[in-house]
């Protein structure tokens, strides 16, 4: 806070936002909160606490806390018009998270460990960012500039928490650092594969910008040769992102799913013409692409309807942010995918999508109210009473 309000001040900027979650889980943490309030305010920073209210969980405790704090934090930063968050992760943070993903047995991906810059960690806040400035400092160098500037800080007692097992990896370094394991090595080992992850993601992207038409209906056509050229990790990395973001997944489908449609996908064989997968359908076409498309038996399964207030954002199945303005005399309005009644309800002044028109507007969103339907902002029908705009999330995460 301290470091973002002085960069701000030297480059004219506007004062950042302060934001402090109380979790809810120990005693005090309320008067922390409000102390840091205090700080914030003699600093001439605004502060804001939000407090994670409701029932808490009993097991994977943190886990469930920092889903809520990102949560509670995503959602003021867009109602406040910020889209990046920084935080305070140094390079202590990022060698414990390395030790933790080698005890995972993670592969590439995890062992790469936090990026300086990064996507929201939840999907529904897939347009904000997540900036670490300070992942290349230790903690004490973040002790020492405190104690420099003569501030008083809080130490968190879960952090002594041996219950938790980042504690139990924290409480390993002493041991690790006289053995020449130390937490600058471990986190340089965490840059090197990163640059060999972003690397990988490089050749991906370009994959996909040049094998893959996407649309934000919601499908992608995909150019099979292209992918049966490139190197397998590559396409199977492709695949499997494509899949995951069109087929509203929380996390990227299995491998060896992943892998079999590779196979069939570019196999030109007496194979079936289609198959499901990751909640999508794969179609072979005359043109010799492939068409992933969302399934609508998994989108019964899987996307629940929701009610939508007016001046609310929600994400749906994990692909669409669908707002329902704040307009005079308007009213929730439950969400849910068109279907097939939806579809001819829209009628004739729906732009339906060019490829398997009716079956693919089937998977899109609509707005409704006593079973009438009001609104398929992705076909561009709308009843005239709700000003709804719906944008596919799911090309971000591509």
């Amino acid at each position: 806070m301290f470091l973002a309000a002085d960069w701000a001040k030297r480059h004219r900027a506007p004062a950042p936002l302060a934001i402090t979650v109380d979790h809810g889980l120990r005693e005090g943490a309320a008067k922390e909160a409000s102390t840091v309030a205090s700080w914030a305010r003699a600093a001439k920073v605004p502060h804001t606490i939000l407090t994670w209210d409701g029932k808490k969980p009993a097991q994977n405790i943190q886990a469930a806390a920092r889903e809520a704090r990102y949560r509670l934090i995503g959602d003021h930063m867009r109602a406040k018009g910020v889209n990046i968050l920084l935080t305070g992760h140094t390079e202590d943070d990022q060698a414990e998270t390395f030790l933790l993903r080698v005890a995972r047995g993670s592969g590439l991906d995890g062992l790469s460990g936090m990026a300086p810059l990064a996507p929201f960690p939840l999907t529904e806040h897939a347009d904000l960012k997540l900036a670490r400035p300070l992942l290349a400092f230790a903690h004490d160098r973040l002790i020492a500039t405190l104690t420099a500037r003569g501030q008083e800080w809080i130490t968190d007692p879960s952090n002594e928490n041996d219950r938790f097992a980042r504690v139990q990896m924290r409480n390993l370094m002493p041991a690790l650092n006289d053995a020449g394991v130390t937490r600058a090595r471990i986190a340089a080992a965490a840059a090197h594969l990163r640059r060999a992850r972003e690397a990988i993601d490089t050749a991906v992207a370009t994959l996909i910008a040049a094998a893959v038409e996407l649309s934000p209906c919601g499908y992608a056509l995909v150019s099979t040769w292209r992918f049966k050229e490139a190197p397998s990790e590559i396409a199977l990395r492709a695949l499997s992102r494509l899949v995951e973001a069109l087929g509203g997944g929380e996390y990227p489908p299995r491998f060896e799913q992943t892998e079999a449609a590779l196979h069939w996908a570019t196999q030109h064989t007496a194979a079936p013409r289609g198959r499901t997968f990751g909640g999508c359908r794969l179609e072979r076409r005359a043109d010799d692409r492939i068409l992933i498309a969302r399934e609508e038996a998994a989108l019964d399964r899987e996307a629940e309807p929701l009610v939508l207030k007016p001046g609310q954002t929600v994400l749906w199945d994990r692909r669409y942010l669908i707002t329902l303005a704040q307009t005079p005399g308007a009213a929730a309005l439950q969400l849910r995918h068109l279907g097939t009644a939806g579809v001819k309800a829209a009628g004739k002044s729906a732009a339906l999508p060019p490829v398997e028109p009716h079956l693919i507007a089937a998977t899109t969103p609509g707005l409704w109210r006593a079973g009438r339907l009001l609104a398929a902002p992705l076909l561009g029908f709308h009843a005239g009473e709700a000003a709804v705009s719906a944008r596919f999330v799911g090309l971000s995460r591509v």
